[in-house]
């Protein structure tokens, strides 16, 4: 019985010390902030270039995600660069949290609108995306697309 009270006691005692010693978790802080870049097909663009005020800060991962510590809200200009896409850039408050989307056109999706909307026979519209994809990427068979957009465009008239 002594034995027994014995135990009792100190596995009371251990329990409350062990109530004692336990701290409550901290809230985790936010810290950064997240940049998500992704193509018109909504697929994740990796090794993307992120700028922010002109000074490159990181590349996306696989996931098309870039996180940057930043510790107090600022206003600045971001910028996100790929080869083979347009670029984007805005003007953005960022502060820990924030979390900015981006979607990137590349030169063969504006070649493809282009061959469509040719297809449809607006003219006016091929005309525009095939001058975007040229702006990307100067490709032979893409100003052979825009040679026939053009010629299509005055025989229409």
């Amino acid at each position: 019985m002594k034995r027994r009270r014995m135990i009792l006691k100190v596995l009371a005692a251990l329990f409350s010390l062990c109530l004692l010693s336990c701290a409550s978790t901290p809230e985790k802080k936010i810290d950064s902030m997240y940049v998500m870049v992704y193509d018109y097909a909504s697929s994740e663009l990796m090794n993307a270039s992120v700028f922010i005020d002109g000074k490159e800060i990181g590349k996306t991962d696989i996931y098309g995600r870039l996180m940057y510590p930043c510790e107090k809200e600022k206003e600045t200009t971001i910028c996100v660069k790929k080869d083979g896409y347009e670029s984007v850039e805005t003007k953005a408050a960022i502060k820990p949290g924030t979390v900015l989307y981006f979607k990137m056109g590349s030169g063969s999706y504006y070649a493809e609108r282009a061959e469509k909307l040719l297809d449809g026979k607006d003219f006016l519209g091929a005309l525009k995306m095939i001058e975007k994809a040229l702006q990307i990427e100067e490709r032979k068979d893409w100003q052979y697309l825009r040679k026939i957009i053009i010629r299509e465009r005055k025989n229409d008239e």
